[in-house]
């Protein structure tokens, strides 16, 4: 755990001085800029959870099947169903409740086939993933252009009504938007079930040594379908919550939507698939998006400063695992 520790601690200080060099060399006050990025970004702890939400599922989505050995790239369009589904039942039925499990259950869907195809016709699970998120992405466009729009706001889909809409918790003067502690107990319930259960133990066994497990008689290809479809259910919950409590509709750009899959990713490695470890590297990199926005508006500074930073985090991150294959090898 110290080692892990040490290891996020370094990949972020490292980070940051190359972000902080490339700004001097781009001809900004880098410690102007990172004042706005920390400040701004804490300066909402509401819009800093609601952002962390979708993120901590997002990145469970990634990591839990990664623990089995499966990079599930897939949680873009996984996350796109479940929203799609919570809308159109919250619509239909005005129940928040059952939004929730249909946007689980539709995420968990799309992984699980997308399961049966590494499993049983061997095809690579990144493949499969990509193709599958742009079926999605323009299939729901041309659904939301199509059929589902609101005749009073064409620009976007049809709204969920506020029935079936997840509120704000209020304590004192702070707002707790309800969707975030329901995305803390879920990582929560995904850390007693992947470390203090046998079906968490079978998957972290086929993950370290497939053919250890086989021989400890467990079955590596079960283990595979089960993870992605608790990963799919994962990030089609926070697709689901991301429409319940926040947008309350999709939009015709799938502003809200787009990229929560892939920065799930780099949750995921920054926690280092720790579900608790994934908390609060959502926390800090929603942090990150949202300081770099203000950063945008009010130094001028490129808008891709936040996304250069992450990518800098998961590179630096990626090098002890890089270290450990060469060790490995000799």
């Amino acid at each position: 755990m110290r080692r892990i520790i040490l290891e996020v601690s370094l990949s972020i200080i490292l980070s940051f001085f190359i972000g902080y060099i490339m700004l001097i060399l781009m001809g900004y006050d880098a410690n102007i800029v990172f004042s706005i990025v920390i400040r701004e970004g804490l300066s909402n702890p509401t819009y800093l959870m609601i952002r962390s939400t979708p993120l901590i599922l997002t990145a469970l989505a990634f990591s839990i099947p990664s623990l089995v050995g499966v990079f599930n790239i897939g949680g873009e369009g996984q996350f796109y169903l479940g929203a799609l589904a919570s809308l159109l039942i919250a619509y239909v039925t005005g129940n928040p409740l059952l939004s929730m499990l249909i946007g689980m259950a539709a995420g968990g869907l799309l992984s699980a086939l997308i399961a049966l195809i590494k499993v049983k016709r061997g095809v690579n699970e990144v493949v499969t993933s990509i193709m599958f998120n742009w079926m999605i992405y323009f299939s729901l466009l041309y659904l939301i252009s199509t059929y589902l729009f609101d005749p009073l706001m064409p620009y976007q889909s049809v709204s969920v009504p506020k029935a079936a809409r997840i509120d704000y918790l209020r304590i004192q003067s702070l707002s707790i938007p309800i969707i975030f502690p329901i995305a803390v107990l879920t990582s929560l319930a995904m850390y007693f079930l992947i470390y203090h259960s046998a079906l968490g133990y079978r998957m972290r066994v086929v993950g370290i040594s497939p053919r250890t497990a086989r021989y400890a008689g467990f079955n590596p290809e079960s283990s595979i379908i089960i993870s992605m479809i608790i990963g799919g259910a994962m990030s089609g919950l926070g697709g689901s919550l991301l429409i319940l409590g926040h947008t309350h509709a999709i939009d015709s750009t799938m502003s809200g939507l787009y990229g929560m899959g892939f920065a799930g990713i780099g949750a995921g490695l920054l926690g280092r698939n720790n579900p608790i470890g994934i908390i609060l590297s959502s926390i800090f990199l929603s942090m990150l998006l949202i300081g770099g926005e203000a950063a945008e508006l009010r130094a001028r500074v490129p808008t891709e400063l936040a996304d250069a930073l992450i990518g800098m985090i998961v590179i630096v991150l990626s090098v002890p695992y890089l270290v450990r294959i060469l060790r490995v090898r000799r």
